[in-house]
């Protein structure tokens, strides 16, 4: 992990909530079903993306057994994935987040960040909102780079993402972005974590925020949603707070060991 920003990198005193501003957390509800750590993030990237862009990949065949799966492989039969030897930025939006929300992201990062060997920076906080065609390139609002990731916390009710599946509301969604032009690689993306969610911040408890932020920032870095319990992929977590083996397998073939890559110069 990069050290904590200097003080220029963060609002003043003040812009973001003080100690005490949030009502205490209520207590974890019960266990959720399938649909609640993430959306099927394939639906989200490639429609909103591949669709969009005309992302020339094909759907992992994998089996559902297995114990990890990628949202997309090349047609080379290559997982779709980031140059891991570039640093993966990123930003925070907290405004709506509970007390101990950027811990669990720079532990969730740590986390993602040693599973693939790939170096992450936390740039600061911003104003941006996820939305479901968000943008990859936003030089007005980043500079002339790829946009950082975003990670956000939402209201879903006002919030465009589609966080309902079947009458539920979920605790995260999330998706990796592709260039505009449907260059088969990995270059920004968004995760969008449900402020009304009662399960509280840490990684202490099944289906606490920590082990949420790490499940969808899993699908950030191109990994679907498995049926093998005890894999944080799985549609409800797993029943586990940490990635599993087979997390941990498919990260490694997205992550460093599987060579570098050439990110494209960004693009409008």
């Amino acid at each position: 992990m990069p050290p904590a920003p200097g003080p220029g990198a963060w609002p003043p005193a003040g812009a973001w909530p003080p100690p005490g501003a949030w009502p205490p957390s209520p207590p974890p509800r019960r266990r959720f079903p399938a649909w609640v750590v993430g959306v099927t993030v394939l639906t989200l990237v490639f429609i909103t993306a591949a669709t969009l862009v005309q992302f020339a990949v094909r759907p992992d065949p994998a089996d559902h057994d297995e114990e990890f799966r990628f949202l997309a492989r090349r047609l080379t039969g290559e997982p779709v994935r980031w140059n891991p030897c570039e640093t993966i930025h990123y930003v925070v939006n907290l405004d709506q987040a509970p007390p101990g929300s950027l811990g669990d992201v720079q532990e969730a990062v740590r986390r993602v960040s040693a599973a693939t060997g790939i170096t992450f920076e936390l740039d600061g906080p911003t104003n941006e909102e996820p939305i479901q065609r968000r943008t990859s390139y936003q030089p007005d609002r980043y500079g002339d780079r790829w946009a950082p990731v975003l990670i956000a916390w939402v209201d879903p009710d006002d919030s465009p993402i589609p966080f309902t599946h079947e009458g539920h509301l979920a605790a995260g969604v999330a998706a990796p972005q592709v260039p505009t032009d449907g260059e088969q690689i990995l270059v920004s993306g968004w995760v969008a974590i449900n402020a009304d969610d009662p399960n509280p911040p840490g990684f202490g408890l099944i289906g606490a925020q920590g082990p949420v932020v790490l499940h969808e920032l899993g699908h950030v870095m191109g990994l679907d949603h498995v049926q093998t319990y005890g894999e944080l992929m799985e549609n409800s977590g797993g029943g586990v707070t940490d990635f599993g083996p087979g997390d941990l397998e498919g990260l490694r073939e997205l992550g460093r060991p599987a060579g570098c890559l050439t990110t494209p110069d960004p693009s409008p």
